[in-house]
């Protein structure tokens, strides 16, 4: 993992510019390494932890920086998120769903011209695996985690305001966002899910394991191939 080096450690508290859920406040936000941008407009003076889209993504249960990260935090507060994805119009075969025109400025370079902010309130899983597929450690008891209530838009608008796209969105976790499969296209539109993303649901899973609850935004561009 890499601390962001923009990112300025947050006081804790609700004068920190995050946003604010039950008198707590963002803590950290973890981002993915191409949405660093964003996440510095977003979650001003709030600590920010760069991973890459592998690490967002570990194979094997309680392995690696993502699981390091949040298990250090297990049962303290709110994260902030931030990671990629695309339209659900803009993968190939499904251009019926058309986003909404914009009622809000977009952010300004050095973010991506064709770049949107998502604040994102739920999710529906299309991947066949998550974080929590495989062997387990001997001594970590095999359960999965409530999802109710992880997400908290309020808090991810509260922290992102003005540069916010859209309402509060669904968003699909899929294998590969540059290769979606066939049972993946049909699902998108089936779900109902405005946006889909290969990092959000494995971090989200992961977070709602240690008792975390996520303040998630995505920036949405066009699917492409992304390293």
């Amino acid at each position: 993992m890499r601390p962001d080096d923009s990112g300025a450690r947050g006081a804790g508290g609700a004068d920190n510019g995050a946003g604010v859920v039950d008198d707590e406040a963002v803590r950290l936000a973890v981002v993915e390494a191409g949405a660093a941008p964003l996440a510095a407009e977003l979650f001003a003076g709030v600590e920010r932890v760069v991973l890459t889209r592998s690490e967002l993504r570990p194979e094997v249960p309680f392995a690696g920086a993502l699981f390091d990260l949040l298990g250090g935090l297990a049962g303290r507060g709110l994260i902030g998120l931030v990671v990629p994805g695309a339209w659900r119009d803009e993968c190939a075969g499904s251009r019926s769903a058309t986003p909404p025109p914009p009622a809000v400025p977009r952010l300004p370079s050095p973010l991506p011209a064709a770049a949107d902010v998502l604040v994102v309130r739920d999710h529906v899983n299309l991947a066949l695996r998550g974080p929590l597929t495989g062997r387990w450690p001997a001594d970590v008891p095999r359960t999965f985690p409530c999802m109710t209530g992880i997400y908290q838009p309020a808090a991810a608008r509260a922290a992102a305001g003005a540069p916010v796209y859209s309402e509060d969105v669904v968003t699909a976790g899929v294998r590969d966002a540059s290769r979606l499969t066939p049972f993946e296209r049909r699902a998108l539109a089936e779900a109902g899910a405005e946006a889909y993303s290969d990092c959000l649901v494995p971090a989200v899973v992961a977070a709602a394991f240690y008792g975390l609850k996520v303040a998630a935004c995505l920036l949405v561009q066009a699917a492409r191939e992304r390293e």
